[in-house]
């Protein structure tokens, strides 16, 4: 039999099996065994049932999960480490775009520069990079998703020094809504790169001194 999903909120329906099928990541369906652990938040007060979770492992199930929700008109929920105070992190009825298990991360101790995967935990990036000597301003909770904290403007310990951690991106790999995976910094695409970096958010952070 045909497993298909279909939402409360929204009919139109997904077949898990075709997911599967053209997805590199797990998949995870309402009655599958580690469905309620993988759409809990970190926050509490915060239960919402999506239709579907996908834990991709790579840029390209982002691609297609993004191109899933376009198609099919479902709400997309992404999530990192889970940190939402809103409850972003998760959807009722939706497809939640989980990228925890994408913790990729490449350092280049000699130009003091790293290429992470926005499933890194602020905690595991600090660890590893810290082993060369280096740091990267960010917050007093080491469970927080990098990606959703980098581009939140981030605060952190070092911030007065150094600024916010969205300060210290020098580039991104960006998929937009219509499934497309950009490189974006600020000579490629440097438009896309300014929105996902804005400067209001430093101005209203951290204003200048009267």
């Amino acid at each position: 039999m045909k497993k298909v999903i279909m939402s409360e909120t929204n009919p139109t329906p997904i077949s898990i099996p075709e997911l599967r099928a053209v997805l590199k990541g797990r998949v995870i369906a309402p009655d599958d065994a580690g469905y309620d652990k993988a759409r809990t938040v970190f926050y509490g007060g915060i239960d919402r049932r999506p239709a579907v979770i996908v834990r991709v492992a790579d840029e390209t199930d982002v691609s297609r999960v993004v191109s899933l929700a376009r198609e099919t008109g479902l709400e997309l929920a992404v999530r990192s480490g889970g940190h939402s105070l809103a409850g972003h992190s998760v959807s009722e009825g939706g497809i939640v775009l989980d990228l925890s298990d994408m913790r990729a991360l490449e350092i280049d101790a000699k130009r003091r520069t790293a290429w992470a995967q926005t499933g890194l935990t602020t905690g595991e990036f600090t660890a590893r990079v810290g082993a060369y000597g280096l740091a990267t301003g960010f917050g007093d909770t080491g469970s927080v998703g990098i990606g959703g904290l980098t581009l939140g403007g981030g605060i952190g310990f070092l911030v007065r020094k150094h600024g916010l951690t969205i300060d210290s991106l020098m580039a991104a790999d960006v998929v937009t809504a219509d499934g497309q995976l950009l490189r974006v910094d600020a000579r490629k695409h440097p438009d896309l790169f300014w929105a996902i970096r804005p400067e209001f958010i430093r101005s209203y952070l951290c204003p200048p001194s009267a």
